[in-house]
Parts: C-alpha cells; structure tokens; sequence
C-alpha cells in the first residue's frame, strides 16, 4: 500500500506580531509549587497566569498572509 502525504497549507505572512505561549500551568501554594492540567490553549502574552507557566511552545498571530505554492516562490540567492 502506497503511503500518502497529507495535505499541507503554505502560508506566506507579511506580519506575525507575538501572541503568546503553550505550555503546562502552575500554582504555588502552602505546600509549594503544583503542576496543573493543561489544555493547550494558547495563554496570551499579559496574562497574570504567565507568572507560573512554564512555556513549551510559542503562538504567533498571523496577518496579512496569503496561502502559496512553493514552486511559485524563487529560491534566495
């Protein structure tokens, strides 16, 4: 059986500006630090829960972008 390539966007931004973080929530209590559930929601960048949160990805928003073919874009001299 033939594998197949999954079908994939590429995406060609003008603009990513910071968002903010994944990763696994913290709290410190009386009997110090507790790790928390997670729930891969992006925690934006402001967020007083940053203060315990140990990142493990960063989130980008993405503007101004257009979906692209990478044959169409000339390689970097």
């Amino acid at each position: 059986m033939a594998s197949v390539e999954p079908a994939r966007s590429r995406l060609l931004a003008q603009s990513a500006p910071l968002y903010g973080v994944i990763g696994t929530p913290h709290a410190y209590t009386v009997n110090g630090v507790t790790v928390l559930a997670a729930d891969d929601v992006p925690v934006p960048y402001g967020n007083p829960a940053l203060r315990w949160f140990p990142a493990s990805q960063l989130v980008r928003t993405l503007w101004s972008f257009r979906v692209v073919d990478l044959d169409d874009i000339a390689p970097a001299v």
